[in-house]
């Protein structure tokens, strides 16, 4: 009996005991196809063997739907460097079996490209510590940073990704609490839209036609977008920077002028500036509207079915959208009073002012 015949019939014997999660679907001389489903990231393994077997290593071909074609290449470059530590003995059990415990020890293997995707979007000059992978966990840590400003979290990726969203843990920040609060449920809103199908479908379209995306990239991304944007947002009255430099200047108490507010459409005010704005004329019919020279890009419009803003945000386009605000729900009848008394009370103490003269 050749050693090819040997290991053949050994695979058959011991294949589904040794590697776990494996079932052989074909085993013959000219081809031996396993499927392997660890982690409910399932793995077809093709594996042919050369004319001059076993002194060159095994050919191997990975498919899946759930992984990246780009890991599944690297993944077949370790196996066939493991196969080659066998030359001259039987080689696929022991990479069938390295397959197995290396995706099982590395459970974010299910968003490599998404990992790769974010440290190309922080650039070359990020630290090692702004994103952090932790396998044994199945999380990945975000540190993003801007001036003096930071935002941390903790996404940890569920065994069932990409059909389940990532679960977005431990939020730090610096950034003030109206941000902070933003920030933190936007990010979850995204990753959520990438995996549910909305209550309103398009026309034509069923909750059959939805189909999970990925959300780990989508959501974190996010984050490291807006710390790095917020601090160089300048205020559409003032024209000043929303933010201080220095986050040990950012004012907490809401009643004062230079504490910052955002509002629907995205835009940061100073509290003081966006009262004189709402409260001076004209004063249309609908209300009035965002001053700002153009959208935001992160206005509190709707996203689509895949987790992508809607929002037209051309340079060229003003942001033109209505100002409204939680704590400043104020119809047009009510503010032109308010102006007329204001000017009423004004023109009532110049007067008493040229009378004293």
């Amino acid at each position: 009996m050749s050693i090819l015949d040997f290991e053949i019939e050994e695979v058959r014997k011991l294949c589904e005991n040794v590697v776990p999660s494996s079932k052989i679907i074909a085993c013959t001389s000219g081809l031996l196809r396993v499927n392997i489903d660890q982690l409910n990231r399932p793995i077809t393994v093709c594996i042919r063997f050369p004319e001059t077997y076993p002194n060159q290593h095994i050919l191997v071909e990975l498919k899946s739907k759930t992984l990246s074609e780009k890991f599944l290449n690297r993944l077949v470059s370790l196996c066939e460097k493991k196969a080659q530590e066998h030359l001259g003995k039987t080689q696929c059990l022991h990479v069938l079996r390295f397959m197995q415990e290396y995706v099982q020890e590395n459970p974010l293997c299910v968003c490599f490209d998404e990992i790769q995707a974010l440290r190309k979007d922080m650039g070359s000059d990020a630290s090692p510590d702004q994103l952090k992978l932790k396998q044994k966990l199945s999380t990945v840590l975000l540190n993003a940073k801007a001036g003096g400003y930071f935002y941390r979290v903790k996404a940890l990726v569920p065994q069932e990704y990409p059909q389940k969203c990532v679960d977005l843990r431990q939020q730090e920040t610096n950034l003030p609490a109206i941000l902070s609060r933003y920030l933190n449920g936007q990010s979850r809103e995204i990753a959520r839209q990438c995996v549910e199908a909305p209550l309103r479908l398009p026309k034509g379209k069923t909750p059959r036609d939805f189909k999970p995306v990925p959300s780990l990239h989508k959501a974190l991304k996010f984050c490291l977008e807006a710390i790095c944007a917020f601090p160089k947002e300048c205020c559409p009255v003032c024209g000043l920077l929303a933010l201080p430099a220095d986050p040990k200047d950012l004012e907490t108490d809401d009643s004062k002028d230079a504490y910052v507010e955002r509002v629907y459409c995205g835009h940061l005010f100073h509290q003081g500036c966006l009262k004189l704005y709402l409260r001076e004329p004209p004063f249309p019919k609908d209300g009035k509207l965002c001053p700002a020279k153009q959208r935001h890009v992160r206005s509190d419009t709707t996203y689509d079915l895949q987790g992508n803003q809607s929002l037209n945000t051309s340079k060229n386009d003003e942001c033109g959208m209505r100002l409204a605000h939680d704590r400043w729900v104020t119809n047009t009848k009510v503010a032109e009073s308010r102006w007329a008394q204001k000017q009423a009370r004004r023109r009532e103490l110049e007067e008493v002012v040229d009378f004293l003269k």
